[in-house]
């Protein structure tokens, strides 16, 4: 009986053992991708909360950063794996001194007629507006808020500048943080901004400021935020990277469907208000957002393309190097979505 009983013991143990073994290899049959991000609505936490990359076996977790600053070395390092970052003169230094991370897709080229809107807007203030009226909106001697020079939101106010006939000498261009300029604005410490939704909303919405003009009336096409894949990500896991950005492409064919759609908005801002809350949720159904070009393609040589901009980085000296930037994107991720037939997955629920 004693014999029997041991036998018994030790058959259930295997049986325990075997299960906890065939539990522990299912659970890490799921890779784990973490995406770096700062705190705004971004297309990847509604791919991650309608399950399109889950679809994919895969698992992405959001690390979210304080600073744009952080973004691009912690995918270099590897502290997260894929990341939207912004162009500009910091990221192309950083490419010239070898960091090792690749650009992998579009994240927001400015689309005239863009499904999201577009969240990129030269913002005036009221007092300003009424001292240029019938003056064809001349910015002569204006102040002029922007994030920080050689970023990308400062080449778009030099481009308007410039198609405006004047001289980058005829304004003065006031360097400050993005909600900074809100209150500047507001106390004409400064005439106009150029700003990112939500604060183009909020300008407008207590009556600090309207639209002088959109980025893609502008610059139209310019490449202003990308993907960045890490080393893992590009080189060593390519076909983790792969079904991430298949993924990611069924994120954005979702999203480009539904903004258009009262229903498909309000989906779209229960989603952002639960990852990034804010006191009125109503804001994310009424602010632009970004999304993609529908094949992710990367503007390099095109109009307003990331070899344009270096170069008119080169002529301010605010390169320290070449960051041979064709060697630095990578489309073979993206190669197969212009035909639109190369993923499997219902974007369209």
């Amino acid at each position: 009986m004693q014999k029997e009983s041991l036998c018994f013991t030790v058959h259930r143990s295997l049986i325990i053992s075997a299960l906890l073994i065939f539990s522990q290899n299912a659970l890490s049959s799921t890779d784990i991708i973490k995406y770096g991000t700062l705190r705004i609505p971004t297309a990847v936490l509604v791919g991650i909360e309608k399950g399109f990359f889950s679809s994919e076996g895969i698992e992405v977790e959001p690390v979210f950063f304080k600073s744009g600053a952080e973004i691009a070395p912690a995918v270099a390092t590897g502290q997260v794996d894929v990341a939207a970052t912004t162009s500009g003169a910091p990221l192309f230094n950083a490419l010239s001194r070898g960091i090792e991370v690749k650009i992998v897709a579009d994240a927001l080229r400015l689309e005239k007629g863009s499904p999201g809107g577009d969240p990129t807007s030269i913002v005036a203030s009221k007092a300003f507006l009424e001292m240029i009226k019938g003056s064809n909106k001349s910015l002569e001697g204006a102040k002029i808020g922007i994030t920080a020079p050689g970023q990308i939101l400062d080449m778009i106010v030099r481009e308007y500048i410039d198609s405006s006939g004047l001289d980058i000498n005829d304004v003065d261009l006031v360097s400050m943080p993005m909600p900074d300029m809100l209150v500047a604005l507001e106390n004409n410490a400064i005439d106009t901004a150029i700003m990112l939704d939500p604060f183009t909303t909020f300008a407008i919405k207590r009556g600090i400021g309207e639209v002088l003009i959109r980025g893609s009336d502008v610059v139209p096409g310019i490449q202003q935020a990308f993907l960045l894949y890490s080393n893992n990500l590009a080189n060593e896991n390519h076909e983790l990277g792969q079904k991430f950005m298949n993924g990611y492409y069924k994120t954005n064919s979702w999203l480009r469907k539904s903004l258009v759609t009262e229903e498909g908005r309000k989906e779209i801002a229960d989603i952002y208000q639960k990852y990034i809350p804010s006191r009125n949720k109503a804001i994310y159904e009424e602010i632009a957002l970004s999304v993609a070009v529908e094949d992710l393609s990367i503007n390099v040589d095109g109009q307003y393309g990331l070899l344009w901009q270096i170069d008119k980085l080169k002529e301010r000296g605010l390169l320290r190097g070449d960051p041979e930037i064709k060697n630095q994107v990578d489309s073979s991720f993206i190669s197969g979505f212009n035909n639109h037939s190369n993923v499997s997955g219902d974007v369209n629920e």
